[in-house]
Order: C-alpha cells, then sequence, then structure tokens
C-alpha cells in the first residue's frame, strides 16, 4: 500500500469533485482519507450588518451541503472518512493540515473555486510547490 494517509481538498467545483472521486478510489485500497474543505472570509464589501449575516448564512449553508455530499460519496464507496472545515487561505492550510496529519498524498483539482489570483499562479501550484509529500493534481 503505497499511501497509508491522504488529503483532498474540497471546494465543490467540478474539479474538485473530480479529485475526491480519484482520492476515494485510491482510499478503498485502505487509506486513511480526510476531505478538507476551507472557508474564506467573508466578504468586506457588505454595506449592513444584514448583509453580513445574509451572506454568513449563504457560506454555512453552503458548506453544510458539500460536506454532507462528501460523506454520502464516501458512505457509497465503503470508505471511512474524516471531514474537516477549516478557515484560512486554501494553499497554505492544505499544506500545513498536511504537515499536521503527516498524509503520503494531497488530492486535489487543477482549479476551482479556490482561484482567485490567476496570474500569481493557483492553489494546487502553489500546493505542489509547498507540500511535504507527493500531490496529485485532477483534472
Amino acid at each position: 500500500m503505497p499511501y497509508e494517509k491522504i488529503l483532498a481538498a474540497i471546494d465543490g467545483s467540478e474539479a474538485s469533485d473530480h479529485a475526491f472521486t480519484a482520492a476515494l478510489e485510491l482510499a478503498s485500497l485502505g487509506a486513511h482519507l480526510t476531505a478538507l474543505a476551507v472557508e474564506g472570509p467573508l466578504p468586506a464589501y457588505a454595506a449592513t450588518v444584514g448583509e453580513v449575516e445574509e451572506v454568513r448564512r449563504e457560506k454555512d449553508a453552503f458548506f453544510e451541503r458539500l460536506l454532507a455530499h462528501t460523506r454520502e460519496q464516501a458512505e457509497r464507496a465503503g470508505v471511512a472518512l474524516e471531514v474537516e472545515l477549516r478557515p484560512g487561505h486554501a494553499a497554505e492550510l492544505i499544506v500545513r493540515v498536511a504537515q499536521e496529519k503527516q498524509t503520503d498524498l494531497i488530492v486535489l483539482g487543477h482549479k476551482g473555486h479556490f482561484l482567485r489570483d490567476h496570474l500569481l499562479g493557483s492553489t494546487a501550484d502553489r500546493v505542489a510547490e509547498h507540500a511535504d509529500c507527493p500531490v496529485m493534481i485532477v483534472k
């Protein structure tokens, strides 16, 4: 078994879904799988407290649906899954969590909701550059 601990970054994008499917296939060989969703900051442009609360509710509902869907996929595949939702900068957090968990492989999509600064490099590029373990970038 080449991988004992796999970290899959999830964000609800199509590329992320493909990456999570690949991670499930690898984990079905006996690896421990963790799905990590990264919660970014609330937008700073909201004009009223009510708008901020509405954005927070929408974000909470999005992550609730994403994590429930992720758990359902793992259950259907017969793979035990640990799910984490953490706030932070996507690339930095993915690398840090992989180090904390002594991950053997990081799996993530080639693009997704994390991609905000295309000209400076994507999250996948940054994770591949800074991770201490192999990184599988799934198209």
